[in-house]
């Protein structure tokens, strides 16, 4: 085994051993096979474990890792941390917890969305916006781009305030979340949005298919 190789390795076991140990902060050592929650606040209690070594599969397509979690003032909307200006907004409908025994590190969370009202500030949108928002307002993500947020009296430029964040808007859809080191975010294959056509059931059913044949 050379250098590279051996830092796969550990780099694969230190990813195993946070998911490992985020199921068993979230659930303790009786795990359920599967679980469901319908309250953003109490998915949201469960998810701050796994905030780590994460990376999370959007609609239509595209991937993030997920930095934390909390819940809109409105009490509804699921945010997540992008980064420390940036956020990740969804309405939730349904999550489930699959936990994989034989592989705790391909357990995964499936979210299905509630359709979400764009905010208006496009004309247009699909499934998902990406605006800035200051003080509660959103506003067109260009501003982010340019960092001007207006003009004073003189025309001088005066940038977005400190408290701005930029905030991709899911608006229907799912959100499936995994671990770095599993065999999801290792294949090219899932990396196009397949798993927004897919329930939790399905999605166990291939990856333990494929763990029989290893």
């Amino acid at each position: 085994m050379d250098e590279f190789q051996k830092k796969q390795e550990d780099y694969q076991k230190h990813l195993d051993k946070i998911w490992r140990t985020a199921i068993h902060e979230a659930f303790g050592d009786e795990v359920p096979r599967s679980r469901s929650w319908s309250n953003p606040y109490d998915l949201a209690d469960v998810l701050r474990y796994f905030m780590d070594g994460n990376y999370s599969y959007l609609t239509p397509d595209g991937h993030l890792p997920l930095m934390g979690v909390s819940i809109h003032e409105d009490g509804k909307r699921l945010l997540f941390d992008l980064s420390e200006t940036g956020l990740l907004e969804m309405l939730l409908d349904r999550a489930t917890f699959e936990y994989i025994e034989k592989e705790p590190i391909e357990s995964f969370f499936l979210l299905d969305l509630k359709s979400m009202p764009p905010s208006g500030v496009y004309d247009e949108v699909r499934d998902n916006e990406q605006v800035v928002r200051v003080d509660g307002v959103d506003y067109d993500y260009s501003l982010a781009e340019h960092g001007i947020w207006e003009h004073d009296e003189e025309g001088n430029e005066i940038p977005l305030p400190d408290d701005a964040k930029t905030v991709l808007r899911l608006l229907n859809g799912k959100l499936l979340i995994v671990s770095k080191g599993s065999m999801w975010n290792h294949s090219n294959k899932t990396w196009a949005g397949i798993h927004a056509t897919m329930s939790p059931a399905e999605i166990r059913v291939d990856i333990e298919r494929v763990l029989e044949r290893t």
